[in-house]
């Protein structure tokens, strides 16, 4: 087994306060740490920030049968396995918790792409769960929420002839849902000025039809902090019953900070 030295030790520590499990898997490598416990939680994260949640779930699986048997560790697997099937509050949370380390980082072109995607999933949410009744049970992947079969139940069954997904789940909430306090609090949200503004902007950007930059400056003169965004987000999420968790990645470093004493030359 390698071991970690000092100076591996703090920039670990500074790494997890930036989420780059990226960095920290090649400073593991370096001490000769290519498997472990700590190293597959470290390649786990790493696969989960990039969507790739079987691979996440596999490395997860090589960790010792100790921590394969801790709460936190049967927590994660379940909220892998759920990502990999599609629920709804396990997927809009990772979304949701993807762009706030986007903005930790300051990637804020990838933010608005994240930002875009959550509103587009908050729609097909909204359109899928209500059309077939409470008991219809919805999954994020597959053809049902595909935009295709959106629009194209939207004009069958609606009349709604709309090419743009966002607009035509827009017409179809204004002609068919019952007017809930609720619902005009998420479609206000969602349709705001404010956040159309921040699309504008995503669409200039490479992750749309453009080149252009993102500042933050620019992401604050057209909505304020960036963290505010997500807060609205979480509030519409909240709103359509589905429960937001935004603290899975800050759970787990925590997690890794008492891992690597075990590890320590010192």
């Amino acid at each position: 087994m390698g071991y970690i030295n000092k100076s591996q030790e703090y920039a670990i520590s500074r790494l997890l306060d930036r989420y780059d499990y990226d960095a920290i898997i090649d400073i593991l490598e370096e001490a000769g740490i290519v498997d472990g416990d700590l190293y597959f939680l470290m390649r786990s994260c790493q696969y989960a920030l990039n969507f790739n949640f079987k691979k996440a779930l596999d490395s997860l699986n090589k960790m010792s049968d100790t921590m394969v048997s801790r709460r936190e560790i049967q927590k994660l697997i379940a909220n892998l396995k759920n990502l990999d099937l599609g629920e709804p509050e396990d997927v809009l949370s990772e979304l949701v918790e993807n762009m706030k380390i986007q903005v930790i980082n300051e990637e804020y072109i990838d933010f608005l792409g994240r930002l875009y995607r959550l509103k587009e999933a908050l729609f097909k949410y909204i359109f899928v769960s209500t059309k077939e009744g409470k008991s219809y049970k919805v999954s994020m992947h597959g053809y049902m929420v595909s935009k295709k079969n959106i629009l194209y139940t939207l004009k069958k069954k609606y009349n709604i002839y709309n090419g743009n997904l966002i607009h035509g789940v827009t017409q179809y909430i204004n002609r068919h849902l019952k007017k809930t306090k609720r619902m005009e609090k998420v479609v206000e949200i969602l349709n705001s000025e404010r956040l159309e503004n921040l699309i504008k902007l995503r669409n200039e950007s490479p992750v749309g039809h453009g080149f252009k930059g993102v500042s933050k400056e620019e992401i604050e003169e057209i909505y304020g902090n960036p963290m505010e965004v997500m807060q609205d987000l979480v509030k519409v999420c909240e709103l359509l019953d589905l429960g937001i968790t935004v603290n899975k990645y800050d759970n787990i470093n925590e997690m890794v900070v008492q891992m690597i004493g075990s590890y320590s030359n010192h």
